[in-house]
């Protein structure tokens, strides 16, 4: 069964206005440059599709600071983890909530932020059609990714009992200090999964954003038969217990959008 998407799509009017409101001057800012990155690499149609065609954009998403987000990074974040990789035992009645900064959203691409306290989950989901970028702000978090066994579409890959074969691309803690993550549709783990290892926080690139419409909706999933070659089997499934979302207005630097987006 599928959900909706992590987040709603705001209206472009809304964009706008909160693009107009008085912040610091997004020209001088990093995150401006990013944005511009981002619409020079993904604009007019553009469909990179390796990382050596995303590497101004990438580089771009590394120099974000953390101030010029409105965020700070707490604490224990920069801790390594002492309790396990899950930390304290992880209440699955009431997981902790995970909080969405919604930064921007055009036809091009939707940039914002993820903040998961510890043990916080993102179940596995995919992002279908989509490039995306994710950059670890601050803390420690736990990537688990797959890519479908074949690029054709994954019910080509159908087992008898009709569930689709995937491959492990990664399966690791990632910090900072760790270079952003670049997702293609059909390479570099398009179906992952992140848990917080401790309270940490993740800046975004979609391109395209999700689209229900556009045939671009959020799926879940559930591996069953974890083999010792790193192939499972992938069923759509509803997380359970349902995800716990907030959503956090964006108090940063704002990014001011090019007429033709």
């Amino acid at each position: 069964m599928r959900i909706s998407c992590l987040r709603r799509a705001p209206k472009l009017a809304t964009l706008h206005a909160i693009a107009s409101r008085d912040q610091v001057p997004s020209q001088q800012s990093k995150l401006q440059h990013l944005y511009q990155q981002a619409q020079e690499t993904f604009g007019c149609g553009k469909q990179p599709n390796s990382p050596e065609d995303l590497q101004a954009v990438t580089q771009a998403l590394r120099e974000i600071p953390l101030h010029e987000l409105a965020m700070q990074a707490p604490d224990d974040s920069t801790s390594t983890p002492s309790r396990g990789l899950f930390g304290v035992f992880h209440n699955k009645k009431r997981p902790p909530p995970i909080t969405y900064i919604h930064i921007y959203e055009d036809h091009i691409m939707s940039i914002g932020i993820f903040c998961l306290p510890r043990n916080a989950i993102i179940p596995l989901h995919n992002h279908p059609d989509m490039v995306v970028l994710s950059r670890v702000l601050y803390g420690h978090l736990h990537v688990r990714s797959y890519d479908w066994a074949s690029t054709q579409h994954p019910s080509h890959n159908l087992s008898p009992q009709g569930l689709s074969m995937a491959k492990l691309v990664l399966d690791e803690v990632v910090a900072p200090t760790h270079a952003p993550a670049v997702i293609f549709p059909s390479t570099g783990g398009n179906i992952h999964q992140f848990t917080a290892v401790t309270d940490c926080a993740v800046l975004d690139i979609l391109a395209p954003p999700y689209s229900p419409r556009g045939g671009r909706d959020c799926t879940y999933y559930e591996a069953n038969n974890d083999d010792q070659e790193g192939y499972v089997h992938l069923v759509e499934s509803n997380p359970e217990p349902a995800l716990n979302m907030q959503n956090k207005s964006y108090g940063g630097v704002r990014i001011q959008p090019a007429v033709a987006a």
